[in-house]
C-alpha cells in the first residue's frame, strides 16, 4: 500500500511493486481509504523503472495498481515518447493502454494508432495505426495499417497497409508491412517497383526481405513483365564467422509472352524461353595458412546480360568466369589448388578452355645450403585442360631459379641469376583447321608426348638514389622524398623443342628465343603531410613516373622494342591521374594507351578515362560529373562513346533530390539505338529500401535494365 497523505495536501508516495519500486508526485494528493484509491492532480509524475508517466490528473487504485491518466498525457518507456489523450497503466505490471496514441522512437521514427496496449518494455499491439519517419501533419510519406506489432527498440510489423503520400493513397493495399526500428534488418514486403519499359513492356517487382538470424538474410522478388514473362530474383547472404562468409544470388525469367517472330535470327539458334543466371561467392579460412575461395558464375544463354542487365559493364560482358581456389600458405611455400571455366558469351561455338584442375606450388627466396649468399626460388604448376572444340591435354611445368644479389659499394645490385626449365606435354601439335560451324581456327594435335626444356640466364642491375626536400606546409605538404631507381635487365634464353607447342591459354606455351636488355627508370616522390602536435602525418605517393624499353640482340630488322612510360599523380585529395602508354620507335605512332583522371571538390567530383589500342582497333571514352547543386539536389550525368563509331554507347542524366524525411530521383538513360529509359525512385528515411518507378520510350527491339544486378 502507499503511505497516507492529509487530504489535498502535496506531496509524495511510494509503493513496492514486482519489477521495481513506484513513485508518485503530484501538487495535490487525495487518498479515499473505502475504494483504495489514490487521487493525484496537477503535475503529475508517475515512475517505475525507466518507465515515466506525466499528467495533470491520475487516478491510482492502490491495491491492484491500476492508473488511468488524463489531461496532457506523456508517457516515457525508457528513451522513447508517448501521448494520448488518455492512458490506462498499471504500475506493478507494467501494461496498460494509450488511447489516440502518438509514440516517438529515436533518432526519426513516429508511430501512433487508434489504440497502443503496451504488453512489455518498450512493446505494443497498435490498431489502426500510422507509421512514419516525416514531421508535419499530415506527413510527407507515411504507411497506415490495420493492426501491427512494435518493439520500439527493433521494429514492427503489420497487416492490411497502405503507403500514403501526405493524403493520397499512393499504394492503396499492402497485405503485410515491416520496417525496422533501430535496426537495418527486418522480415517484410519491400516497398515495389514498378513501371513500363520499351523491352519488358509494363512491369513490376515485388521484393521481400528475410531476416533469417543475425548473421542470414534473403532478398526474394517476384518480376512480372507485361511482353516478357515472370520471373524471379534471389540475394542470400551468410556470415557464419568473420573468416567464414558469402552470397548466392540469381534471377530467372520464363519468357512465356514473347513472339518467337520477334527474336532475331542470329539468336534463334538452341534458344529457351527459359532465361537465367546464377553466382555463389564463399570464403572460408579452414585452418590458419588454409582458406577456400569460390566465384562461381553461369548464364543460360549468351543474351541474358545483354537484355536483363543494368550497368554497361554487365551489359557488354564478354564472358563469365567460375574460380575454385584451395590455398595452403606456409612460411617458405605457397601451394594454390585451383578448378577454372569460363562461358564466351561472343560466339556460339564452345571453344572455351577449361583447367580442370590446375595445382601450382611457389617456394620463396631460401639460402642454397654451402654456398654463401645464393638463393633460390622455384615455380611449378600441372594443369589439366579440357574444352569441347580445339586441343586440349596436361601440361606439367618446372621452373626453379638460383640468384646471387651482390651489392656493389653501396651504390647498386647487380643479381646474377640462372633458370632453368622443363615442361611436358601429353600432345603434339600437327597443324590447324578451320571448324566446320563459325570457321575458327583450332589446332590439330596428337597423342605424342613432348619435352621442351629452356635454359634462362642473365642479370639485374638496380640502383636507388634519394634525398628529402622540405616543402613548408604548402598545400599541406611537410616534406617530399624523390627516389631515382633505375634497372637494366639481360636475359638470354634458348632450348629445345620450342616448336609444335600447343596454346594453351597461357604465357608457358608461347615461350621464344630470347637475347634481349631491358632497361628502365623510375622517379617517384613520396609525400608527407603537416600533422598538428598529437596527429598522425598521411604519407602517401605523390608522383611516380616510368620510362621502359628493351633491345633484342638476336639479329633481325626491328630490335628496338616499343618504348613503355607510366605516369601516376596524387598531389593530394583533390586531384589523381594514371596514365600508361606503349609507342612505336619505327614511326607507327602510339599503339596503346590508358588515361585516367578523377577530381574530388566539396560539390563536385568528375572522372574521365580513355581506352585506345590500334592492334585491337578499341577507341573508347567515358566520362562522369556528380555535382551538388544545392544543399537539396545532386545532378549526375556519365557517358561511354565509341569513338570508331562515333557512337554514345550509353549515357545517363540524373537528379537526386533530398528533403528531410525522403528523397527522390530521376535518371534517364539512352543505350544507343537498343533503348531509352527514364527512372524515378523514391527513397524513404529510415526505411531500407526505396520506391522506384521506371519507364522506357526507347526501340521497341531494346533491352533493359534491372533484371540481373
Amino acid at each position: 500500500g502507499a503511505a497516507a497523505q492529509p487530504p489535498g495536501a502535496p506531496g509524495r508516495v511510494t509503493a513496492a511493486a514486482a519489477g521495481g519500486e513506484v513513485t508518485v508526485l503530484a501538487d495535490r494528493l487525495e487518498e479515499v481509504t473505502a475504494d483504495n484509491l489514490l487521487i493525484a492532480t496537477g503535475n503529475v509524475e508517475v515512475t517505475r523503472g525507466t518507465a515515466r508517466l506525466l499528467a495533470d490528473r491520475v487516478e491510482i487504485n492502490t491495491e491492484t495498481g491500476a492508473a488511468v491518466a488524463e489531461g496532457r498525457v506523456l508517457f516515457y518507456d525508457g528513451e522513447d515518447r508517448l501521448t494520448g489523450g488518455r492512458i490506462e497503466y498499471n504500475f506493478r505490471t507494467g501494461t496498460g493502454v494509450v488511447y489516440e496514441g502518438r509514440a516517438r522512437a529515436a533518432p526519426y521514427y513516429r508511430l501512433g494508432g487508434e489504440r497502443m496496449e503496451r504488453f512489455g518494455e518498450n512493446q505494443y499491439r497498435v490498431r489502426r495505426g500510422t507509421f512514419t519517419t516525416c514531421e508535419g501533419d499530415p506527413p510527407a510519406w507515411s504507411v497506415r495499417f490495420g493492426s501491427a506489432t512494435v518493439d520500439l527498440e527493433e521494429g514492427l510489423y503489420g497487416t492490411n497497409a497502405s503507403f500514403w503520400v501526405r493524403s493520397i493513397p499512393v499504394v492503396p493495399f499492402i497485405p503485410f508491412f515491416a520496417a525496422a526500428i533501430r535496426r537495418e534488418r527486418q522480415t517484410g514486403f519491400l516497398f515495389p517497383r514498378g513501371g513500363v519499359s520499351s523491352f519488358k513492356g509494363p512491369f513490376a517487382e515485388i521484393p521481400f526481405f528475410w531476416a533469417i538470424s543475425d548473421s542470414q538474410d534473403a532478398t526474394i522478388t517476384l518480376n512480372l513483365y507485361g511482353d516478357r514473362g515472370l520471373g524471379t530474383e534471389l540475394r542470400y547472404r551468410y556470415l557464419f564467422s568473420e573468416t567464414h562468409r558469402g552470397e548466392i544470388g540469381g534471377f530467372y525469367l520464363n519468357e512465356t509472352f514473347v513472339d518467337e517472330n520477334e527474336i532475331p535470327a542470329d539468336e534463334q539458334e538452341g534458344r529457351d524461353a527459359n532465361r537465367a543466371y546464377a553466382r555463389l561467392r564463399h570464403e572460408w579460412l579452414l585452418a590458419p595458412g588454409l582458406s577456400l575461395k569460390a566465384d562461381l558464375h553461369g548464364v543460360s544463354d549468351d543474351f541474358v546480360f545483354r537484355d536483363y542487365g543494368d550497368a554497361l559493364s554487365t551489359r557488354s560482358a564478354q564472358r563469365v568466369e567460375s574460380d575454385l581456389f584451395l590455398t595452403w600458405n606456409r612460411p617458405a611455400w605457397n601451394v594454390v589448388g585451383s578448378l577454372f571455366a569460363y562461358q564466351d558469351l561472343t560466339t556460339r561455338r564452345p571453344v572455351e578452355l577449361h583447367r580442370l584442375p590446375e595445382i601450382t606450388i611457389n617456394r620463396h627466396g631460401r639460402p642454397v645450403p654451402g654456398l654463401p649468399g645464393v638463393l633460390w626460388d622455384l615455380e611449378t604448376s600441372g594443369t589439366r585442360v579440357v574444352r569441347d572444340v580445339g586441343s586440349d591435354g596436361t601440361r606439367l611445368d618446372l621452373h626453379p631459379r638460383l640468384f646471387r644479389p651482390v651489392p656493389v659499394g653501396g651504390y647498386f645490385t647487380v643479381t646474377p641469376f640462372v633458370r632453368p626449365r622443363l615442361t611436358a606435354y601429353d600432345a603434339t601439335v600437327t597443324g590447324t583447321r578451320l571448324t566446320e560451324n563459325g570457321g575458327f581456327v583450332v589446332e590439330q594435335t596428337a597423342a605424342d608426348e613432348r619435352l621442351r626444356s629452356l635454359l634462362e640466364a642473365g642479370t639485374d642491375l638496380e640502383a636507388r638514389a634519394s634525398r628529402i626536400y622540405g616543402w613548408g606546409g604548402r598545400a599541406g605538404i611537410d616534406a617530399v622524398l624523390h627516389t631515382i631507381e633505375p634497372r637494366v635487365n639481360y636475359t638470354w634464353l634458348d632450348g629445345d623443342n620450342l616448336d609444335r607447342i600447343p596454346d594453351w591459354g597461357s604465357p608457358i606455351d608461347l615461350i621464344e628465343h630470347t637475347h634481349r636488355v631491358t632497361y628502365a627508370l623510375t622517379n617517384r616522390l613520396l609525400a608527407r603531410s603537416v600533422a598538428p602536435e598529437g596527429t598522425e602525418a598521411r604519407r602517401w605517393e605523390a608522383m611516380r613516373f616510368t620510362v621502359a624499353h628493351s633491345y633484342d640482340l638476336t639479329p633481325g630488322d626491328r630490335p628496338l622494342g616499343e618504348l613503355l612510360a607510366d605516369l601516376i599523380l596524387d598531389p593530394g585529395q583533390v586531384l589523381r591521374f594514371r596514365g600508361q602508354t606503349a609507342v612505336s620507335v619505327y614511326g607507327e605512332g602510339v599503339q596503346t594507351a590508358i588515361t585516367d583522371l578523377t577530381v574530388r571538390l566539396p560539390a563536385l567530383s568528375a572522372a574521365i578515362g580513355t581506352r585506345y589500342s590500334e592492334p585491337d582497333d578499341v577507341n573508347f571514352v567515358q566520362a562522369s560529373l556528380l555535382a551538388e547543386l544545392a544543399p537539396w539536389a545532386v545532378g549526375r550525368v556519365s557517358a561511354d562513346w565509341d569513338v570508331r563509331t562515333d557512337t554514345f554507347v550509353e549515357g545517363r542524366v540524373g537528379v537526386d533530390l533530398r528533403w528531410q524525411c525522403w528523397a527522390l530521383t530521376i535518371e534517364f538513360v539512352s543505350r544507343s539505338e537498343r533503348e531509352d529509359e527514364v527512372r524515378f525512385g523514391v527513397n524513404l528515411l529510415g526505411v531500407g529500401a526505396p520506391l522506384t518507378v521506371s519507364a522506357g520510350i526507347g526501340a521497341l527491339t531494346g533491352g533493359a535494365g534491372g533484371g540481373v544486378r
